[in-house]
C-alpha cells in the first residue's frame, strides 16, 4: 500500500473513531487536536488565575507597605512642624521679654502677640505626638518642666508689669524669668528636630525604595503575563493547525471512501450539477459506468476480509489508470464502483472504457499471503446530455444499474449499454 494512502487511512480511522464515539486508548485521546484545545484552556485558566492571584497579593502587600511608609513620613512631618511651632512660640516669648526689658512697655508682654493660636503648643503634646519613639521621648522628657517654669516666670513678669507700670527697674521685673531655660529648651528642640529630619530622610528613602520595588514586581508580573500569553499563542496556533488538518480529514472522510481514497456517493451527489453542466456546455455526452466485481465474495470466503480489502484497492488502482484526469471514479460500497466519463464524443468511447475495465479486472491479483485472487467485472453503461435531456445523476445511475444486471444475467465479465428506455 502506498505510504500516503496508509497515512490517510490512519488519519481517517482516528477521526472516524472520534466521530462515532469509539473508545480509544488514553494516548490516542491525549494526542488529538480536540483534547489539546482542552489542555490549553485548562492551562490558560490556571496560569491566568495564578498570575492574577500573585498580582493582587503583590499589589495588596505593596499598598499596605506604601500606606505605612506614607503615614510614617506624614507623621514625621507633623512632628517636625510641631517642633517648629513650639520653637516659634518660645522664641516669641523670649523676644517679648527682651523688648520689654529694652522699652519698659508692658504691651510687649501681650499674650496675643506671643501665641496667635487658640491653644499654644506644649512640650507634653509634642511628646504625645512622638509616641513610641523611646529615644526621642527620653530626649524631650525635660521639656514639660522647663516650659512650665518658663511660662510661670513669664506670667509673674506680666503681672508685675501691669501692677507697677514703669516704676520698678527692669532687672527686678525680669528676676522671675529664667532665660537659661530658653537656651536649654532650644538646644533640646534643635536636637529633636535634627533627629526627626534624619528619620524623615530615611523614611522618604524607604518609601521611594518601596515604590521602585513595586514597579519592579509589577514589571516581573507583566513579563510573566507576556511569556504566558506568548506560550499560549504558540500552542493555540499549533492546535489550530491540527484542527484544520482534522477538519480536512473529516471532509476527506465525508466525501471519500476510507479504504481506497476514491470519491463516494456523497461526493457524486454534491458534484452532480458540475458534472452534468460541463457536458451540456461542451455539447458532448456524459457516460456513467456502474461496475460490480464478479466472484468477489469467493475471495472473502477463501482468503478473508483482509485479502478482500486488498483486492478492492488493487481493482480501484487498475481502473484509475484507465481514466483521464477529468473523469471521476467512486466507490459506492462493497464491490460497487461508478465511473463518470465527462465529455465523451460518442457512446463508442464509453464502450471502449468499459471493455478495458472488464479486461483489466479479469487479470489475476497476487495476495500478500501468497495466493492469487481471480475476479471479474460486470459493467452497465448509461449515456446522457444529448439534445434537451433533463436526466439527473440518480436517473443515470438507475439506468446503468439496470444495464449492469443485464450483463450479469448474460454471463458476467462483460458490459451492457442501457437503451433510451432504460432497459
Amino acid at each position: 500500500m502506498p505510504p500516503f494512502r496508509t497515512a490517510l487511512m490512519a488519519r481517517i480511522a482516528a477521526v472516524r473513531a472520534w466521530l462515532l464515539g469509539t473508545p480509544q486508548l488514553q494516548g490516542e485521546t491525549n494526542g488529538s487536536a480536540f483534547a489539546g484545545f482542552k489542555r490549553v484552556l485548562r492551562k490558560g485558566v490556571l496560569i491566568f488565575a495564578l498570575i492574577i492571584t500573585v498580582l493582587f497579593a503583590l499589589i495588596f502587600y505593596q499598598y499596605q507597605r506604601s500606606e505605612e511608609a506614607v503615614r510614617s513620613v506624614e507623621h514625621t512631618r507633623q512632628v517636625i512642624a510641631y517642633i517648629d511651632s513650639l520653637r516659634t512660640y518660645l522664641l516669641n516669648l523670649d523676644t517679648a521679654v527682651r523688648k520689654y526689658a529694652e522699652s519698659h512697655d508692658p504691651d510687649y508682654l501681650d499674650p496675643s502677640l506671643i501665641c496667635r493660636q487658640s491653644r499654644c503648643p506644649s512640650a507634653g503634646q509634642l511628646i504625645a505626638l512622638i509616641g513610641t519613639d523611646g529615644a526621642q521621648a527620653a530626649r524631650l522628657a525635660p521639656l514639660p518642666e522647663l516650659q512650665s517654669a518658663l511660662e510661670a516666670g513669664f506670667d509673674a513678669l506680666q503681672q508685675r508689669a501691669h501692677e507697677n507700670g514703669n516704676a520698678t527697674p527692669p532687672e527686678r521685673e525680669l528676676g522671675g524669668f529664667d532665660k537659661s531655660a530658653i537656651e536649654q529648651i532650644h538646644r533640646i528642640l534643635i536636637e529633636a528636630g535634627r533627629e526627626e529630619l534624619n528619620q524623615l530622610e530615611t523614611r522618604e528613602t524607604a518609601r521611594i525604595h518601596l515604590q521602585s520595588l513595586s514597579s519592579a514586581l509589577l514589571g516581573i508580573a507583566g513579563l510573566w503575563t507576556g511569556l504566558a500569553l506568548f506560550g499560549l499563542y504558540r500552542e493555540t496556533v499549533r492546535l489550530i493547525g491540527a484542527g484544520i488538518d482534522a477538519e480536512q480529514t473529516i471532509r476527506q472522510l465525508s466525501l471519500h471512501d476510507p479504504l481506497t481514497g476514491l470519491a463516494n456517493r456523497r461526493f457524486m451527489q454534491q458534484n452532480e450539477k458540475h458534472l452534468l453542466a460541463g457536458a451540456r456546455r461542451s455539447g458532448k455526452q456524459l457516460a456513467v459506468l456502474a461496475i460490480d466485481l464478479d466472484d468477489f465474495k469467493a475471495v472473502n470466503d477463501q482468503y478473508g476480509h483482509a485479502a478482500g480489502d486488498a483486492v478492492i484497492m488493487k481493482s480501484a488502482e487498475r481502473m484509475q489508470q484507465l481514466l483521464r484526469e477529468s473523469d471521476v471514479i467512486a466507490r459506492f460500497g462493497g464491490d460497487e464502483f461508478v465511473i463518470v466519463l465527462g465529455q465523451v464524443d460518442h457512446a463508442a468511447a464509453a464502450r471502449e472504457v468499459a471493455s478495458r475495465v472488464v479486461e483489466c479486472l479479469c487479470q489475476p491479483i497476487p495476495l500478500a499471503e501468497g495466493g492469487i485472487a481471480r475476479i471479474g467485472a460486470s459493467v452497465g453503461i448509461a449515456m446522457c446530455c444529448t439534445g434537451t435531456g433533463k436526466e439527473t445523476l440518480d436517473d443515470l445511475l438507475k439506468k446503468a444499474d439496470t444495464a449492469l444486471y443485464a450483463a450479469k444475467r448474460e454471463g458476467k465479465n462483460t458490459f451492457r449499454e442501457a437503451d433510451a428506455s432504460g432497459v
